[in-house]
């Protein structure tokens, strides 16, 4: 059952509120949280743990391996033969092994060639590919694609974690647009109650036409109306803000004592850009990573077309290394072999390299348009963005104007030179001009936002 936890109780555990803001809550302490605590900010870590342990995977095709095998036979009260072999294989960065074993062999029925002087034989020697395997190999490929591929994992966290910053940033000013819109109703609920307690005295006492004091209460119901109305989407854009925010793997909901505080110094602090090279884009550098993935393909699938030649060689000796402190490898005693193997058609590893260069060919115009995309992205949010700072002014001193006309108007109502139905047709005129304010102020900063994480990207540490 989700828990309701209020924020006084992890005012002092949070080290992003301070003694004076008990009860209001910064954007920038908002982001810090989300940064903090997030479960999808928590789950990116993890993408980028998984691409570790994918690295490490690969790491493993390069550790030595120790092979033990036994056999033996008995028939008729008759030991027929009794082997064992110990390898110690060693595999190598390039397309060569190393191999360490020791045989040993007994029984009335051996193979001669299993046959062993002094009953064990000690070898060393290696494998390698002098074609297909020497210059790359799948195992050298995949080790290399790993390490990009983690690479790739960090530019596409970063990504990850700024979309759920915007995300969360979004949330946090559809919440202080709410409460702000919330605020204004409630101011005029008080004005609309003021005046129409001063109209129904003025219509007893016969100042005012009975009339006006019904005007003044539908004018008092309707901005209850409008107040509750305000009131309920406070409370869904403050749920809705509350799917960011968790303490210590506990969801957090924000209740009516909390209430948002914006600071308009502070959020160009936290939301200020510098200049930006598109060459620095996470999305941009991760397909070129992998794209740097697709080359090694390519040029895997391209070394296919080369012969399998393996050649195997193996210095013998029955004194045991250990012991004997004088061993000496004889270049006459050994084992040596040869494998040739070469496909007539080819045709597993035309097509592989095919369509390895279709996938190479494909992410190259993946990343000309994406880079197109982005920036053209970029440029629109910049533009528009500059474009509601104009707007913003020019809301902002409509509804200053809306303000002196109402607060005209009321002056002449209480002087007899106006009319009530004036005074209300003012108020709502002010009304809206403050909340179309308002709508513009919160659309600039969320285009603010937009476009920062859309250039500035958090610096990804591997764990």
């Amino acid at each position: 059952m989700k828990r309701i936890i209020y924020f006084f109780v992890f005012f002092f555990s949070a080290s992003f509120f301070s003694v004076y803001a008990q009860e209001n809550l910064t954007l920038e302490n908002f982001i810090g949280l989300v940064k903090r605590y997030h479960p999808f900010v928590k789950q990116a870590q993890l993408r980028l743990d998984a691409s570790e342990a994918k690295l490490l995977k690969q790491r493993g095709a390069f550790d030595p391996k120790l092979v033990y095998g036994q056999s033996e036979k008995r028939f008729n009260g008759s030991t027929y033969y009794e082997k064992e072999q110990t390898q110690l294989i060693i595999p190598t960065y390039f397309g060569l092994s190393l191999k360490a074993q020791l045989q040993q062999a007994e029984g009335n029925y051996l193979d001669p060639e299993n046959q062993i002087d002094g009953g064990q034989l000690y070898g060393l020697g290696a494998s390698i590919d002098l074609a297909r395997g020497l210059l790359t190999n799948p195992r050298q490929t995949a080790l290399k694609q790993a390490k990009l591929f983690t690479q790739q994992a960090q530019e596409e966290n970063s990504l990850q974690v700024n979309k759920i910053l915007e995300t969360a940033s979004h949330a946090y000013l559809e919440w202080y647009k709410a409460y702000r819109t919330y605020e204004i109703f409630d101011q005029f609920v008080v004005n609309a109650a003021f005046r129409f307690e001063g109209v129904k005295k003025r219509s007893e006492i016969g100042d005012l036409a009975v009339i006006d004091t019904t005007e003044a209460r539908i004018t008092y119901n309707q901005r209850l109306l409008e107040r509750e109305n305000a009131q309920l989407e406070l409370q869904k854009k403050a749920l809705a803000a509350s799917n960011f925010l968790w303490i210590e793997n506990q969801p957090i909901v924000l209740t009516e004592s909390v209430s948002p505080k914006f600071d308009q110094a502070n959020f160009y602090s936290l939301f200020g850009t510098d200049t930006f090279d598109i060459e620095n884009h996470p999305k941009i550098r991760a397909l070129a990573l992998k794209q740097r993935q697709l080359i090694l393909e390519k040029r895997l699938q391209k070394n296919n077309l080369l012969p399998e030649v393996n050649l195997n060689y193996q210095w013998l000796s029955n004194a045991n290394p250990i012991s004997q402190f004088n061993f000496a490898l004889d270049p006459e005693n050994n084992t040596t072999g040869l494998q040739i193997a070469f496909p007539l058609f080819l045709r597993k590893e035309r097509a592989n390299l095919k369509l390895a260069t279709l996938k190479s060919n494909d992410i190259e115009w993946e990343q000309a348009q994406t880079k197109v995309a982005l920036e053209n992205k970029i440029q629109a949010l910049f533009m528009q963005k500059e474009q509601l700072k104009k707007q913003e002014v020019i809301a902002n001193q409509m509804a200053e104007d809306y303000q002196m006309l109402y607060a005209g108007e009321k002056k002449k109502f209480e002087a007899g030179e106006s009319s009530l139905f004036l005074v209300n047709t003012r108020e709502s005129q002010l009304i809206e001009a403050v909340l179309k304010s308002i709508s513009i102020e919160v659309a600039q900063r969320k285009t603010e936002i937009m476009y920062h994480y859309a250039v500035t990207f958090p610096e990804i540490q591997t764990q």
